[in-house]
């Protein structure tokens, strides 16, 4: 990208802003609780902020969507995760608030038993590293600078961490107060000025598949991304901040703040990459750039600088969010469990250890991964299929089923999915499509594990009847 003496000086002062609110933050103790979770008391605008920003901060992701199914991503990239955050608003909310739990591994402990909690923890702690937000902030430093992709991703990864580990949760709430009101005002600019200066864009799509609102899309590549959907119902940050909520009532209404802010979003993004496809010719040969290659065609500078700080400030908290997600996991679910004796200062020395062991991987998977949306289908598939179940049935039946079906049902359902994706890998095929009655469905990775947890649940139901 060509940047000038005034974008520079945007971006260099926004990124100042943001660590200096991460770096300034001043806890009011010194305990785990505060570092984690900010004493449990988000007020409204700081629950909506932030998870705004975090659910959100896979944004790149978008403008690859929208590069390869138009105006589908809309339906699978949008409207499921509308439907579990209402879900999650109605039947979850105030139990995960009420609950004396703090994170989802320790609700599976508690209710299923120690082993369902370690292995809970560990597949929670690999759904948390952020690689997806180290590979979309690494790529954009790569635009903007022309460095190789490997040191933009370190340097973002390292950097963008860095005030966590004095301030943990309230330093990427008070960030994220101020990447909430960018991430409207970058893509409202572009936005705007796309419909200024090329009204007639979105007529291209008009007869093509992608025009559609299933953007061209078998039903099971839907229903794949319509479940995948539920991630959310075992999301560790989305659950981190319903119970960080000063109170269970507040936590509801901020998910339906957060609902429509998410929908307002989806139109700017949606609308943008749908621009960015139709006006890149030739498109990049990388497909995390289209939003960056749509700004360097449509935006002038000064502008083009408020756009791409409202890109990198959303990525940069979710990055900075799910890092401090991995290291609790890693420091509190999985080490304090297996030492229960450990202080509370010794818990947050190794959650801080935590943190940059998740930065390392992240780093390490960024690095060898193309595709954001590769990484949600597919990983996240693997994850939300082993675990959807046995987290609801915590909240919602936590003594219907044994701790030995659980912990099978999981675990089975982990195996399949994983087994199944490393041989797609092997034969080139990620996406796991497969010729259905001469047509190619994408079976995913999610499918397969819900199903087997499914059957292993029902089995167990009946086998205790």
């Amino acid at each position: 990208m060509t940047l000038n003496v005034l974008d520079y000086t945007i971006i260099v002062l926004f990124l100042a802003a943001l660590l200096a609110l991460g770096f300034s933050t001043r806890l009011r103790d010194s305990s785990l609780m505060q570092y984690l979770m900010a004493g449990r008391n988000l007020s409204i605008p700081m629950f909506v902020a932030t998870l705004v920003c975090t659910w959100y901060g896979g944004i790149l992701g978008m403008g690859e969507s929208a590069s390869y199914y138009g105006y589908g991503t809309w339906l699978m990239l949008g409207v499921p995760y509308y439907v579990f955050a209402a879900i999650y608003a109605i039947f979850l909310v105030n139990r995960v608030r009420g609950a004396a739990e703090i994170s989802i591994p320790e609700r599976l402990a508690q209710t299923y038993g120690r082993p369902m909690g370690l292995l809970g923890a560990s597949l929670l702690f690999l759904l948390a590293v952020p690689s997806a937000h180290v590979l979309m902030l690494g790529t954009l430093i790569q635009a903007v600078t022309g460095w190789a992709l490997l040191p933009a991703i370190t340097i973002a990864a390292i950097g963008g961490s860095l005030f966590l580990y004095r301030g943990g949760l309230l330093a990427d709430v008070r960030a994220s107060m101020l990447a909430f009101v960018m991430m409207y005002l970058g893509f409202i600019v572009i936005v705007a000025t796309c419909f200024a200066h090329h009204p007639a864009a979105l007529d291209q799509f008009q007869g093509q598949p992608t025009g559609t609102f299933t953007g061209g899309q078998s039903w099971t590549m839907i229903l794949s991304f319509f479940i995948l959907g539920a991630w959310t119902l075992v999301d560790p940050g989305f659950h981190q901040r319903a119970a960080s909520a000063a109170t269970p009532k507040l936590g509801r209404q901020g998910l339906i703040w957060c609902i429509f802010f998410w929908v307002v979003f989806d139109f700017l993004s949606i609308t943008a990459g749908l621009f960015a496809f139709t006006l890149l010719k030739p498109a990049p040969q990388n497909s995390l750039l289209m939003y960056p290659g749509l700004a360097e065609q449509v935006l002038p500078s000064g502008l083009k600088a408020v756009f791409l700080c409202g890109v990198m400030g959303t990525i940069l908290c979710a990055m900075v969010g799910y890092a401090l997600i991995s290291g609790a996991t890693f420091g509190r679910e999985i080490i304090g469990q297996l030492k229960p004796h450990l202080a509370d200062s010794q818990v947050k020395n190794v959650t801080r250890f935590g943190i940059a062991l998740g930065i390392a991987l992240a780093i390490l998977i960024g690095a060898k991964t193309e595709s954001v949306v590769q990484i949600w289908y597919s990983w996240g598939g693997i994850v939300t299929g082993s675990l959807l179940i046995p987290v609801v049935t915590s909240y919602i039946a936590p003594k219907r089923f044994t701790a030995t079906v659980v912990l099978i049902a999981t675990a089975s359902a982990f195996i399949l999915s994983l087994s199944m994706w490393l041989r797609g890998l092997s034969s080139n095929n990620p996406y796991l499509v497969f010729n259905w009655g001469g047509v190619d469905v994408s079976v995913g990775t999610l499918l397969p594990g819900l199903i087997v947890s499914g059957a292993t649940f029902l089995l167990g139901s009946l086998a205790n009847k």
